[in-house]
């Protein structure tokens, strides 16, 4: 499909067609993660560990831009996670103005058993794909997320 012509009824059919997969899967993978908690994690929770966890303590701003949702959305997650002790909030030590999320000892216990869990989704949701198959989804979905919009 051309990128400024208007799309034809089969176009149409094929991006709302897409549009369902990718929901269903995000469905999928929410259904799959709930199946067994980890200390009653949330998918957004376990990635804010994930990203603090690498890379660093972060304002909620960056965190609420790495995620894509709000800044009040993470400040309610990450009100969540500091009541479980998993995340501290502190002042930057160069300007006292800005507040930082950093990872706690007990929250960074949980990062090996969250990656395992992604990795474990992951590998029930391509058991039918073989290597060239998720290696190509994986390329395109890649291609997909770093084409300018």
């Amino acid at each position: 499909m051309a990128a400024h012509s208007r799309p034809s009824d089969r176009d149409r059919k094929e991006m709302i067609a897409l549009d369902e997969a990718f929901r269903q899967l995000k469905k999928l993978i929410a259904a799959e993660w709930d199946k067994e908690s980890i200390n009653g994690l949330g998918v957004t929770q376990a990635r804010i560990l994930i990203i603090l966890s690498e890379s660093g303590p972060l304002k909620a701003s960056a965190l609420a831009e790495m995620l894509f949702v709000t800044s009040g959305a993470v400040t309610g997650l990450a009100d969540q996670l500091i009541e479980m002790e998993l995340i501290r909030r502190e002042r930057s030590q160069s300007d006292r103005r800005i507040v930082l999320l950093s990872i706690t000892p007990a929250g960074q216990e949980l990062v090996e058993a969250i990656h395992n869990k992604r990795i474990g989704i992951m590998e029930r949701l391509v058991r039918d794909l073989d290597e060239a198959e998720v290696d190509e989804l994986t390329r395109l979905i890649r291609k997909m997320v770093t084409s300018p919009r």
